[in-house]
């Protein structure tokens, strides 16, 4: 459906909502800056062809999105689904990482603690990612698309359908491609496997590999390679466990577990000549980080 298509759509339909621009391609599909009636500035997304094919009950879709907090989602009279939603503030995890490449582990520790609080109030996300997770100016942290994969769940697409169509696979818990429901437990390895991509500009690939190199990557961060990168390595490696019951219970545990890292020296951010120099004597430090991430995650797989 053109834009212009669309625009007589939601004319048809009577929505208060007015489009101002051509709109701009998104995983999702087109999402256009907008007008509400009452002047609020939102965004409306049009469901892109395969992933409107996808769904099977846009009735369902529609009950589950205004469920989760949207400004509104419809159908059209000829089976367009769209939803509105208030726009994101700052820039993406995603965006960061195309403009600046690894976020210092000292600036992702906030962001983990912020995510998971907004997590824990309850709705399943259902589509972590980098690109899902903005950072405003002032440090604020929000997420977006916040329950729209458990709605195109419940309206029939399947979750590896969605995984290959929105490019989240390496984001998607194991268990969502054997049938498994979108819950907290997905949402945790979600939030790993992004804050992962975060500290390291890739995705995780588990086990050893995924400590290892994350105890790398700490120590060129500048980070001290004793107990904060073993605990942040453990944290994050328990979360993405492939077997749902080795993870974090909640999204409060998750959180406890970042929040041990207090001991950061943030200073180290205003001292770039300083992380330049780490790699060239790193090893030992290394080493050592990696075996206090590895060890430390062993251990805490059965505390609780």
């Amino acid at each position: 459906m053109s834009p212009d298509d669309f625009v007589l759509a939601l004319r048809a339909l009577d929505a208060p909502v007015f489009l101002d621009d051509r709109g701009t391609a998104t995983p999702l599909g087109t999402e256009f800056t907008a007008t509400t009636s009452d002047g609020k500035s939102v965004l409306v997304t049009q469901l892109s062809p395969a992933l409107n094919g996808r769904v099977a009950k846009p009735d369902a879709f529609v009950r589950a999105i205004e469920q989760a907090g949207y400004e509104g989602a419809g159908v059209t009279e000829s089976g367009q689904l769209y939803f509105l939603e208030l726009p994101p503030r700052g820039v993406s995890l995603a965006t960061r990482l195309t403009a600046t490449g690894p976020v210092p582990a000292t600036e992702v520790i906030p962001i983990a603690r912020a995510a998971t609080d907004l997590l824990a109030r309850g709705t399943v996300h259902g589509l972590i990612t980098p690109s899902t997770i903005h950072v405003a100016p002032d440090g604020g942290v929000s997420l977006r698309w916040v329950g729209l994969a458990p709605a195109l769940y419940a309206a029939g697409a399947d979750a590896a359908a969605i995984a290959e169509e929105l490019d989240a696979a390496v984001y998607f818990a194991p268990e969502l491609s054997r049938g498994a429901p979108f819950d907290v437990r997905t949402d945790i390895f979600a939030l790993g496997a992004t804050l992962y991509a975060a500290l390291t500009g890739r995705p995780p690939f588990g086990g050893r590999t995924t400590a290892t190199v994350m105890a790398v990557v700490l120590a060129d961060d500048g980070a001290p390679a004793t107990t904060a990168s073993g605990t942040l390595t453990a944290a994050l490696v328990r979360a993405i466990e492939q077997d749902p019951a080795d993870r974090w219970h909640d999204m409060g545990q998750f959180r406890d577990a970042l929040g041990k890292t207090d001991h950061y020296d943030t200073r180290r951010r205003d001292a770039p000549a300083a992380r330049a120099k780490a790699p060239r004597g790193c090893a030992p430090a290394v080493l050592i980080a990696a075996a206090a991430g590895l060890l430390t995650w062993m251990a805490m797989r059965y505390i609780s």
